[in-house]
């Protein structure tokens, strides 16, 4: 595939050790059930992502957990650990929405994120309208970046394409709409996500889960918030950034449209570079 790095390590993003599971059943929505061992009894563990992914957690499915030491395990602890990675097919995909804002920092300080060439982190969370953005950057020339980042695990395996959300977010809409305004000000924007699987081509709003997202996503674009993916291999010993992959943006189809404030009109020109109707594909950061 494109973006393929040559020679370039994985990064030391993952907790260690990481220990083999075999996964048994989700209990709610942070927890699971695993099998440390054959015939041993199942541990309870964190689950850091609130997203479905049926495709992902089936039962028999091997894992790999970190577990915590049984002397750090106090009252209140319910859970003796984490999952980490899930074995979907020949690939390892990491299941820890939590792990982007590691890998961006890793990433960057690495000089593995182009559109960030010369750019360096100037603060974790940053206020952004009502709450908080992940990073603020600073450039060569003393302009500063808001960056959120965001964490995928679904391709549709027909097309390649990396669907994100998995589950509504209206989180990750606020989010949209704050970068929005920071771009309508002048200030640079940029969402990035990281698919933590090897097999994506492209990642596109999935607005059949939240069509709601999926309009926030073109009215960013339109705003100028850049919207940066990423496709990763994930193994146990670390993640490797292989390359960027385009941001498909298209309207979200069924729901009227919410206009906010500021957002381009209906009948407005297409996002730049557009053929017309249809689905836009933002740069891939190269």
């Amino acid at each position: 595939m494109r973006g393929e790095p040559a020679g370039t390590p994985p990064l030391p993003v993952l907790p260690e050790p990481l220990v083999p599971v075999r996964f048994l059943r989700r209990r709610n929505r942070f927890a699971v059930e695993v099998e440390p061992e054959p015939g041993a009894s199942p541990l309870l563990l964190h689950l850091a992502n609130s997203g479905r992914m049926t495709e992902l957690l089936v039962a028999g499915a091997e894992g790999m957990a970190h577990l915590r030491p049984r002397a750090g395990a106090g009252p209140g602890r319910r859970t003796a650990g984490s999952l980490v990675l899930i074995r979907h097919g020949d690939r390892w995909v990491g299941v820890d929405a939590a792990l982007p804002n590691r890998l961006f920092r890793a990433a960057l300080e690495a000089g593995l994120l182009e559109p960030f060439a010369g750019w360096r982190l100037l603060r974790a969370e940053p206020p952004l309208g009502a709450g908080r953005a992940d990073f603020l950057l600073a450039g060569p020339r003393g302009e500063t970046a808001t960056v959120e980042t965001k964490s995928c695990n679904r391709v549709e395996e027909a097309t390649g394409a990396a669907l994100f959300p998995d589950a509504p977010t209206a989180r990750g809409r606020r989010h949209l709409e704050d970068l929005a305004g920071v771009a309508r000000q002048g200030g640079r924007a940029a969402v990035v996500w990281f698919v933590q699987r090897d097999d994506a081509r492209l990642l596109r709003p999935f607005a059949e889960v939240d069509p709601g997202f999926a309009r926030a996503v073109a009215r960013a674009a339109a705003a100028g918030v850049e919207l940066l993916a990423y496709r990763c291999r994930l193994e146990p010993a670390g993640v490797t950034v292989l390359g960027p992959v385009p941001v498909e943006v298209e309207e979200a189809p069924g729901a009227p449209r919410e206009e906010a404030a500021g957002e381009v009109p209906t009948g407005a020109p297409p996002l730049t570079g557009a053929p017309g109707p249809g689905p836009v594909r933002a740069s891939p950061g190269e």
